[in-house]
């Protein structure tokens, strides 16, 4: 249901881009995808996390990860344009907990879903008749649909829950985004893509809480968990070609 609820949005905002391809300011809307491969980051305290209680040590390592979605481009002037879109993110990280009295250790990967409304602001520098650099800054609107968990019972006696918490009242947070990369543009073929960006969290991702269970002994280590970011970014803007125009004005050095 929730795939099925990705897919129309991302039909509506196709619909709605192709048929604004020429926008009120005299400038070229386009519509296109985008995929972006996740790298973690080390940086603001965004790299591996620990937490302890007692006899419980548990760390978290944010892994790999990958979103992708629709994409919006609306250009503004012939350098300089806003992009939108809705995105679906998801994100990997590796646990591992030990009970340090018994020397009693598990692995488990927590596998974490968010969806994201970037907006851009996107400056871009014709470096010759199809070649672009580009720059963007802006903010992500992210959703936490919601909280995730793992569970693992070794021997039958220990219990270890590994969960991500996302309190109610914050499903809804908001990122700072920066990117830059190149983009190739053919009137026929469309626009491609190829940059990095990096995301940092204004709020945690979400609340990490390891709990350990041994008959009626319990333990309990948390901690909020930044997940900020890099990626590396590929983006594909579908030709937009009615009769007698091009897919884009002229740029100034042609």
């Amino acid at each position: 249901m929730r795939m099925r609820l990705i897919l129309l949005l991302f039909g509506f905002v196709a619909i709605q881009a192709q048929a604004q391809a020429l926008n009120a300011l005299g400038q070229y809307n386009f519509f296109g995808f985008q995929l972006r491969a996740i790298a973690p980051m080390s940086q603001m305290q965004s790299g591996t996390q620990q937490f302890s209680d007692s006899i419980l040590t548990s760390t978290i390592r944010p892994a790999s990860g990958y979103i992708f979605g629709a994409t919006v481009r609306y250009g503004l002037t012939n350098l300089i344009a806003l992009e939108t879109g809705l995105h679906y993110s998801q994100r990997y990280f590796q646990l591992h907990t030990t009970r340090t009295d018994i020397d009693l250790s598990v692995d488990q990967s927590l596998r974490f879903v968010q969806f994201e409304i970037p907006i851009q602001a996107l400056i871009y520098i014709q470096l010759n008749k199809k070649l672009y650099a580009n720059a963007a800054l802006g903010t992500n609107l992210l959703y936490k649909p919601s909280s995730v968990a793992v569970y693992s019972n070794p021997s039958d006696k220990h219990e270890f829950r590994q969960i991500g918490l996302v309190d109610i009242n914050e499903k809804l947070a908001f990122d700072l985004m920066a990117s830059e990369g190149f983009e190739w543009r053919d009137k026929k073929q469309g626009i491609f893509y190829l940059g990095a960006s990096a995301n940092v969290n204004l709020q945690p991702a979400f609340i990490y809480m390891s709990k350990y269970q041994y008959v009626n002994f319990k333990q309990l280590a948390a901690g909020e968990v930044n997940a900020s970011h890099f990626s590396i970014d590929f983006k594909y803007f579908i030709p937009y070609v009615r009769s007698g125009n091009l897919i884009y004005d002229k740029g100034p050095i042609e």
